[in-house]
């Protein structure tokens, strides 16, 4: 199944009744809720991710996401960066996009920035094998920049299949374009970490990139106060001595 093909058959997956129709991600109005982890389950209810069904296997939309050509990401990328982890998984990390040592290695978050997104994830108790990591956009933005909403849009087939295919009970989204990504922002927001939101059913914690932390070390404490937060929605406590 080809990139366009596979847009085609994302697009003619079985919409809802007419009234019950979702708004567009990036128009869909998202309620600022008290932070705690009983307001991620007091959301309003979205619609559920689209059935894995409608996507390829994951180690096809891998091959796909090599081969892809539909922005101008490809001509800079050494190799494109898909994921890393486990599939069947409560908790999703969802980043911006491979930087340098990823674009080298092909594996997501294996710079300091990871390095620092390994810490989080072992301070909240799990293993780094034991979630699953992606990115936005799956080749090396020039300069590591933030990706570019059009970038953005033209990898979200691979992102929603692979959303789709996990599954997990909540997803991370770290820093402003994941967050963004994931429709879990409206226009003009100002507050955007540490509120809980949705993406088509699942609970979304946006908060901090690690490569943000790296620059703004002060504010590693508010993303602890978001982690945490996820592992009261998920029911498990930090590593002894996590933080």
């Amino acid at each position: 199944m080809s990139v366009p093909e596979l847009r085609r058959k994302s697009a003619e997956a079985p919409a809802p009744p007419e009234a019950a129709r979702p708004q567009p991600e990036a128009a869909r109005p998202q309620p600022e809720v008290p932070a705690s982890p009983e307001a991620a389950r007091d959301l309003p209810d979205a619609p559920r991710p689209p059935l894995a069904a409608a996507f390829p296997p994951l180690n096809v939309l891998q091959d796909q996401a090599a081969a892809c050509t539909a922005c101008g990401l490809h001509v800079g990328r050494t190799t494109s960066v898909f994921a890393r982890g486990k599939v069947q998984t409560d908790l999703v990390f969802v980043g911006e996009g491979p930087g340098y040592h990823e674009d080298q290695e092909g594996q997501p978050f294996v710079g300091p920035a990871g390095q620092l997104l390994d810490k989080m994830i072992a301070a909240m108790g799990y293993g780094r094998d034991d979630v699953y990591i992606c990115n936005v956009v799956k080749c090396r933005p020039p300069e590591n920049r933030t990706p570019l909403p059009a970038e953005a849009e033209a990898c979200s087939p691979f992102l929603r299949g692979q959303l789709a295919h996990v599954r997990p009970r909540a997803i991370v989204a770290l820093g402003k374009c994941a967050t963004e990504s994931l429709g879990c922002m409206t226009p003009g927001q100002k507050r955007w970490r540490g509120v809980w939101s949705k993406y088509e059913g699942v609970p979304v914690m946006p908060t901090y990139h690690p490569a943000f932390l790296l620059r703004s070390p002060q504010f590693k404490r508010d993303v602890w106060e978001d982690l945490q937060l996820v592992m009261g929605m998920l029911g498990k406590g930090p590593a002894e001595g996590g933080r």
